[in-house]
């Protein structure tokens, strides 16, 4: 088993196999339980076509539910994407599990090959989603034998058995038309909490199953260039209005990481707009980038999956879905599910062109400012670590540790180091950029970022040798972008360390000055879990300062909250060697 729920009592799990739509409802009136729909996927050579009326038929499914029901629907992005749209009105959306599959699934080079599937959890009730505390075991490097992900001196912190579950689920692997055993008995024991007792497995086989094409006819490339425009060149403005001054036909391809609508504070604009007013924005914008994008080529947007289902369904009316991008890019861990799943949507300007990326026409696609594993069309393969030692090691032994390129992205992590950061709270790392327009474009042509920040977009088509228009509202957000591609001028990297502590923060936890620690911090929380053992539970501040063997005032001044100081004394504690798990003879997988 490669999950953990705790004080979890797995489900019972019948399977039906559901041939008529009468059926369906016949399985789900009046359950109360966890239902797990399966839809049929799309057969070779299917990308980019959606199963007719499915959301019509699950949508009859939800209003039979019971009011404690939870409603799993696996299958294809683009299928899930209108299950959402119909059930939406009576169900409650929690979370889109992103599934690896065993074989990624080729369909020429104009799309990334798939290499996942969906699991669609809503809910009957609108509360936060009630389940057990799941963990998934710790991997371990091939090479070194040590746990993949380095946890350096906090792996006090961390629990023997594994990391807290997120919404991207790559330690199993199925096929959507194969055995789901084991996304099926993660959900049973996912759920196997009060009140529920069964999970239903329903497999929909629909005796006509007919699949048709998502976009609009037409809009195949025609061989005319793209009209002149000024590039290279960063804009201060509206998005919307300076993106109807750019002419159509004329961007290569078109990126956007737009407000997520998440209540972060952005310097010049806030991000806290209502929920149908944002949506009605973002349609606006969508459209002009659908507009001037030349006919073939690609626009990828960037969102959490919830708001990449509504992208989709506008963006589906104006162009042609291309690739669902599932970027594993775990942020602050704020759930007991931990968000990772990052969707960056990919439509093309009517039948996309084959990618240059993966028809050998991208050019350079190697820059300044990533890690030394990184390269842009050969991933890091699944499980090696990222650690010097090990990393030295495999290039003199001549160690294979490449993927495929796929569309399922794990190899390119978030900013962790202040070192890197410019003065942003969202700033997306630059090895993102260098591989999605080393996918997309080729030498030369023209990239175009409507939210450009502080220029990483930019800033790496200029370093791979492409044209830019980068647009940016914030004032100071467009000033820096202006001195980093200064600084990349003068031929300084502008993704280099430095010792700056930007301002604008992520994560909602204050930061700590820089300071010498009289006692590491490690010691005190293990002192505090010394004393958690000896009373049977977790120490008080006064506790602490009684029996403890350092000054109370320690604890105030390094710690953040009182909890910090005990998050050693709530947990086990972690290996960070396979051989020392008990009963291990090989690393697990």
């Amino acid at each position: 088993m490669v999950h953990l729920s705790e004080n979890s009592q797995r489900l019972s799990i019948r399977r039906f196999v559901v041939r008529h739509r009468e059926d369906l409802l016949t399985f789900t009136e009046g359950f109360g339980g966890v239902c797990l729909v399966k839809l049929p996927s799309c057969p070779p050579g299917g990308h980019g076509h959606r199963l007719r009326g499915i959301g019509e038929i699950l949508s009859k499914v939800t209003v039979g539910l019971g009011p404690q029901a939870v409603m799993v629907t696996v299958g294809e992005p683009v299928d899930l994407v209108a299950v959402h749209a119909a059930v939406a009105r009576c169900l409650q959306y929690q979370h889109w599990m992103a599934v690896k599959r065993t074989v990624p699934r080729a369909d020429g080079l104009r799309s990334l090959p798939t290499h996942h599937f969906g699991a669609l959890v809503h809910t009957a009730y609108d509360s936060p989603l009630r389940h057990a505390r799941t963990r998934i075991r710790y991997t371990y490097c091939p090479a070194c034998g040590r746990t993949t992900k380095d946890y350096g001196g906090k792996k006090h912190l961390y629990h023997k058995y594994g990391t807290l579950m997120s919404d991207v689920w790559r330690d199993i692997a199925c096929d959507p038309d194969g055995d789901l055993t084991p996304v099926v008995e993660r959900f049973a024991d996912l759920f196997g909490i009060e009140p529920y007792r069964e999970l239903r497995v329903l497999d929909l086989r629909l005796p006509e199953p007919e699949r048709t094409p998502i976009g609009p006819s037409g809009g195949a490339a025609d061989g005319r260039p793209a009209p002149s425009m000024p590039t290279n060149v960063l804009i201060r403005g509206d998005c919307l209005e300076e993106l109807r001054k750019i002419p159509d036909d004329s961007v290569d391809f078109a990126f956007a990481d737009p407000p997520y609508n998440l209540r972060k504070r952005y310097t010049g604009y806030g991000d806290s707009l209502e929920i149908d007013e944002y949506l009605t924005w973002c349609d606006r914008w969508l459209t002009e980038l659908a507009r001037v994008l030349r006919p073939g080529r690609t626009c990828a947007v960037l969102n959490i999956p919830l708001w990449a289902i509504r992208h989709f369904l506008h963006l589906e009316t104006v162009l042609h879905f291309q690739n669902w991008i599932v970027w594993d890019a775990l942020a602050f861990p704020v759930r007991l599910i931990m968000p990772a799943h990052y969707t960056i949507l990919c439509f093309s300007k009517g039948p996309p062109r084959e990618l240059p990326g993966l028809s050998g026409g991208g050019g350079r696609t190697e820059a300044a400012g990533v890690p030394p594993t990184f390269r842009a069309l050969e991933p890091l393969a699944e499980g090696f670590c990222l650690r010097t030692r090990c990393v030295k090691a495999r290039r003199e032994a001549q160690t294979n540790d490449r993927g495929p390129l796929t569309d399922l992205w794990w190899d390119i992590h978030r900013l962790k180091h202040n070192s890197r950061r410019a003065d942003h709270p969202c700033q997306l790392p630059p090895h993102l950029m260098y591989r999605l327009i080393s996918v997309f474009t080729k030498p030369g042509e023209v990239v175009l970022d409507c939210f450009n920040g502080v220029g990483t977009t930019t800033l790496a088509a200029q370093m791979l040798g492409r044209r830019y228009v980068g647009i940016e509202i914030s004032e100071k957000y467009h000033r820096l972008a202006e001195a980093r591609h200064e600084e990349l001028g003068r031929g300084a990297n502008p993704f280099r360390k430095t010792k700056r502590i930007p301002a604008d923060k992520n994560s909602p936890v204050p930061r700590m000055p820089r300071r010498r620690y009289e006692v590491p911090k490690k010691t005190l929380q293990l002192e505090v879990k010394r004393i958690a053992e000896r009373l049977g539970r977790l120490p008080t501040r006064e506790e602490v300062a009684r029996y403890g063997r350092y000054p109370i005032r320690l604890y105030d001044e390094y710690f953040v909250s009182w909890g910090e100081a005990c998050a050693a004394a709530r947990t086990t504690g972690m290996s960070e060697f396979w051989e020392e798990l008990p009963g291990e003879t090989e690393p697990p997988t």
